[in-house]
């Protein structure tokens, strides 16, 4: 037997007609009246000693490498494994929030995160995320290099150059 199916028992029943007979739901046979009996309808579930299978949880497919500067504007990404959740641009040092949102620990040794409007590098992205980990990292270069006054969005790209999260600086 399969698991998750269900064995269901049930009895025929005779039931009163309009006419004073009784038919049988199951075979349409015609008797005399006589007292019926219901009896309780009983679901059972199979049981069985199997483990069930898990089901696998897709993983996105990356990107091919596409990096070639800091200015160019991809607009949107996969945002996985790692997602900009914010840039505080504002603050001082300059911060970029990340969040790993994969199951796995992420290595961002020669990771990109770029500011398009002014084509810059945002230094500072180093380290290894945990899984669920959200992490702040300062602009650890000269200056500033986020533009305050306009929109100015992010992009991330992993040490292979391929586009990992997109920030649309809303």
């Amino acid at each position: 037997m399969r698991p998750g199916l269900i064995t269901v028992v049930f009895a025929i029943v005779l039931v009163h007609t309009q006419f004073g007979a009784m038919t049988s739901a199951m075979y349409g046979v015609h008797t005399t009246p006589t007292p019926a009996v219901f009896l309780p309808l009983i679901i059972a579930p199979e049981t069985t000693n199997a483990t069930p299978t898990p089901i696998p949880t897709a993983t996105p497919v990356l990107p091919p490498p596409s990096f070639t500067s800091c200015s160019n504007d991809p607009g949107s990404a996969i945002n996985y494994p790692v997602r900009i959740v914010t840039v505080f641009k504002r603050a001082k040092p300059e911060t970029v929030r990340l969040q790993n949102v994969s199951a796995f620990p992420v290595d961002l040794t020669g990771w990109r995160m770029c500011s398009i409007t002014g084509g810059q590098q945002h230094l500072g992205i180093a380290g290894t995320l945990a899984p669920g980990e959200i992490r702040d990292f300062p602009y650890t270069g000269s200056g500033s290099i986020w533009n305050d006054n306009e929109r100015d969005p992010g992009a991330l790209y992993d040490a292979e150059g391929r586009l990992i999260s997109y920030w649309p600086d809303p």
